[in-house]
Parts: C-alpha cells; sequence; structure tokens
C-alpha cells in the first residue's frame, strides 16, 4: 500500500501531519456521487484526482451551512482504496474565499480547488496525487471523504467503475454508499513539530498563452515569419516569443497547456506548430524566412504536435507529406517566457 501526506509548509522544522482534527471528530454522511476520476501516469505532474456530488437529497446532503469555516479551519481530502492512501490538505488563508451561499477554494499555483454549497461539492486535485493506479489495477472500489472546516465529512464511495484500467478509474452515479473503513485518519492538520520538513513545489509557468491559428506562412503583426509571431507574442504577452517544441514540451509538464484558448479570437487550441532550428528548413515550411511557406510543391513540409485541450497533454510529433497538408493547413503558435 503507499501511503502519502501531501502538505505544503513554510517554516524549517515544521511539517503539516495529518492528525486529529480541530475538536472532535465529526460525523461521516454518505452522499451519491456525480463523478469520480483517477488518472495515473508515468509523469507524475500529470496525474489528477477529481471527485464530485450534486447531492441535494435529505438528510444526506451537501450543505452550504455545514461547511464550518474552512477558511478559518482548512480542509481535507482522503482518497484510498485497497492498495492507496492519499490524504491532501487544503490550508486556511487566503486561497479561500465566502460568497455568502457558498465556500471556494482555488490555489492556481499548486492546481487545487474545492467548491461546497447547497447540493454541490466538487474537488479538483491536479498537483501530487500519488494515487498509483499502474501497480496496482483493478482498484474495484475508491473512497473520498472531503472534510471541510471542523463539521460534516462527506463520504463518497464508488465500487462499480466504467473503466479500472492502469491509467484511469472513472465512475458516474455512484450511489449513496457508507465508506470502507480508513486506513489512516487525513482531517485538517494542526501543527507539530518534525525534524523533516516537506514542501510540494509546482512547476514554473512556462507557456503564457497561444496566437490564433495560422498556415506554415506566418504573417502576423503584418509581418513574416517568426519575426512576427515573436512580436505578436510580445505584444499580447509581454516578455514572450514564438514557443519552441522544447519549450511547448516543458508547458505540458507545467501543465500551461490545460484548456488553452487563443488571443484575440478565443479559440480553442488543439494543435501546435512543431518550432525546431535544428532541423532541416524542409522540415520547418521554410523557403526564404522561417516559416513563411504555405504550400508544399517544392518539397517543403511543416511538422505540428496535437495537443488534447481537455488534458492538457501533447500527441505525437507529426512530419508532413508531399501533398503539403502541414504548410497550407493551419496550426496555433505559443508564446513562452
Amino acid at each position: 500500500m503507499s501511503k502519502v501526506w501531501l502538505s505544503v509548509v513554510a517554516a524549517t522544522g515544521l511539517a503539516a501531519v495529518c492528525a486529529a482534527p480541530y475538536g472532535a471528530q465529526a460525523a461521516d454522511t454518505s452522499i451519491t456521487t456525480k463523478k469520480l476520476v483517477v488518472k495515473d501516469n508515468a509523469n507524475a505532474a500529470k496525474r489528477q484526482l477529481q471527485v464530485s456530488s450534486t447531492d441535494g437529497t435529505d438528510p444526506a446532503a451537501v450543505h452550504y451551512a455545514d461547511a464550518g469555516d474552512p477558511g478559518t479551519n482548512g480542509a481535507s481530502v482522503h482518497a484510498y482504496s485497497t492498495t492507496d492512501d492519499i490524504c491532501v490538505v487544503l490550508h486556511p488563508g487566503a486561497n479561500w474565499k465566502d460568497t455568502g451561499s457558498k465556500w471556494k477554494y482555488n490555489d492556481k499555483v499548486a492546481k487545487r480547488s474545492l467548491q461546497i454549497g447547497d447540493g454541490k461539492l466538487l474537488v479538483k486535485i491536479k498537483s501530487g496525487v500519488a494515487f498509483t493506479l499502474a501497480d496496482d489495477a483493478p482498484q474495484d472500489a475508491v473512497n473520498v471523504i472531503v472534510q471541510t472546516g471542523t463539521t460534516t465529512r462527506y463520504c463518497m464511495r464508488c465500487s462499480a467503475p466504467s473503466k479500472d484500467t492502469v491509467k484511469i478509474f472513472t465512475q458516474a452515479a455512484c450511489a449513496d454508499a457508507p465508506c470502507d473503513a480508513e486506513p489512516s485518519v487525513c482531517d485538517p492538520t494542526v501543527t507539530t513539530t518534525t525534524t523533516t520538513t516537506t514542501t510540494l513545489t509546482p512547476p514554473a509557468q512556462v507557456l503564457l498563452g497561444a496566437l490564433n491559428a495560422t498556415t506554415g506562412r506566418f504573417n502576423y503583426n503584418a509581418t513574416l515569419g517568426l519575426t512576427g509571431s515573436d512580436a505578436a507574442c510580445s505584444s499580447n504577452f509581454p516578455g514572450s516569443h514564438t514557443c519552441t517544441y522544447a519549450e511547448l514540451q516543458a508547458a505540458e509538464t507545467s501543465g500551461d497547456l490545460l484548456g488553452l484558448k487563443s488571443t484575440p479570437g478565443n479559440q480553442t487550441v488543439t494543435s501546435f506548430w512543431a518550432i525546431n532550428s535544428l532541423e532541416p528548413d524542409n522540415l520547418q515550411c521554410h523557403t526564404t524566412i522561417p516559416w513563411d511557406y504555405a504550400t508544399a510543391h517544392t518539397g517543403h513540409f511543416g511538422e505540428k504536435v496535437s495537443l488534447d485541450n481537455g488534458t492538457g497533454a501533447l500527441g505525437t510529433l507529426q512530419v508532413g507529406q508531399p501533398d503539403g497538408a502541414f504548410c497550407s493547413g493551419s496550426s496555433w503558435v505559443g508564446c513562452c517566457h
């Protein structure tokens, strides 16, 4: 069984641990699950945990009034099965916002969010997820217990997944059912003195945005080639330049490509031109100016890479064919630091 504690602390010699909660242990409330998804990946930065409920029925219901001031007391997310056990703590502080009808937690750096209001509970954890599937599939059943503040602990259990593989566990519409016994305790943390400090440092942002799709004949800011795309990147995203293929790969690791839209057209980005100065000109839509060629009848082709906009994952590098589609077709251009 892999057992992982996830927490961010700043003071040397102090580590936040999953221990006894603030005050007495709250009772569990079993609620229905709208959807539970655990995604595994060889790249640990791409692992995800998402769970949601829209349970508005009594007595097993989600209520804003029961949230228990997580802005002061924090929250915890405990996901576990017979083989895995992870505790994610969402600390009190500025990342919490009380709208009057729901509590919202959003940490853009660590890519973690939580919402709780009447009839709605939504959790997304997109960094530091150590719940592994590759060595433990099938999971059969996954439990998630969410506690906000010092009050109700909401239990969601899914035991009939539509997918239960080495890459993904997912189920929708899980019935109200008690969670399995917890293999460990996971609650809003207290601080205890230890000899080590555990710090989660998310990857730095690489990509600042994207320009609208173009053919292999770049003509941004009324200027051909990379000179024009560099100028357009700088004017739309100050301090940026045209992303190379290597920089796009780094942006993928940093999570910058998830849900990416272009500027100014707000287009959903689904592919990029793969710009690589180490490749020969005939694979870079290049005649006299880098990226200024729109057809391929002279044997000049392009390279591009697809993007799964919903997951932020790049596809396999594609090389143009003699029909010229990759120079005359359209793809997007990223703007990187």
